[in-house]
């Protein structure tokens, strides 16, 4: 498994699909609130076949070096997806997000203007607001945090082997650095500097999500994309659809 050490972020673990095409960016896939860059695997596979394709596992995440959850932030976050592109040497790529994982890539884009060729951001808008039931359960009994969202974060029409597959994958992250996730989408709002963006922006909203209701009204800039079939866990029940926006985002 490829890592590397990053001077502020540590021992980084990241996932890379696919081969550095001349004129064709790079795709870095950031993922969401507890999760890993497994969650990407599908889209990356697709992705791949024409482009480059990296996926971080955010500090503390995944085989990441452990991290103290009081020490994670937005910024922290941000600024490792900036060190592991510098440390790959990427070049201006597209930043593909999920959930918080758009919100870090929206941060990194504003950072970092020069480093975006474009933003491709799933289930996400510039503010989320946590439920208070999974915060519970994230706190008193873990386990049933991970049926909440099964219940809740999937479509209703998903088929029902994602929905046994979503249960036996568990969570990848500890539950404490799940709720410091949670804390730290909860606490985010760039509703007020989605106008400083100076890339492309493409949003891909399930249309069955049940997490994050597009904000009315809506502040959304870009591309504003509804995934039929699909609620908030677009990169496992839609990797096509992802896949898609992200090529169309990494043109030669």
């Amino acid at each position: 498994m490829p890592y590397v050490a990053l001077s502020g972020a540590g021992r980084i673990h990241y996932a890379e699909r696919g081969e550095r095409r001349p004129g064709r960016p790079s795709a870095v896939f950031i993922h969401a609130a507890g999760g890993g860059s497994a969650g990407w695997g599908m889209v990356m596979a697709r992705v791949a076949r024409v482009a480059h394709a990296v996926a971080i596992d955010l500090p503390g995440h995944g085989p990441s070096a452990p991290a103290d959850p009081a020490a994670l932030s937005m910024a922290r976050y941000r600024d490792a997806v900036g060190e592991l592109c510098g440390a790959l040497c990427l070049g201006p790529s597209v930043l593909v997000g999920h959930s918080l994982g758009a919100l870090v890539a929206i941060e990194a884009a504003l950072a970092w203007p020069d480093k975006v060729r474009a933003l491709v951001l799933c289930a996400a808008a510039p503010r989320m607001s946590i439920d208070a039931e999974l915060l519970r359960r994230l706190r008193d009994d873990p386990p049933a945090a991970t049926v909440w969202l099964a219940d809740h974060a999937l479509s209703p029409r998903v088929k029902p082997g994602v929905y046994r597959a979503f249960l036996a994958a568990g969570a990848p992250a500890t539950p404490a650095i799940a709720r410091a996730d949670f804390a730290i989408v909860h606490a985010t709002d760039l509703t007020e500097r989605l106008p400083a963006l100076a890339c492309p922006v493409t949003w891909l909203d399930g249309a069955d999500d049940a997490i994050v209701r597009p904000p009315d009204p809506d502040p959304r800039r870009g591309s504003i994309i509804s995934v039929p079939g699909a609620g908030h866990i677009l990169p496992i029940e839609a990797p096509g659809a992802v896949a898609e926006a992200v090529v169309a985002a990494t043109p030669s």
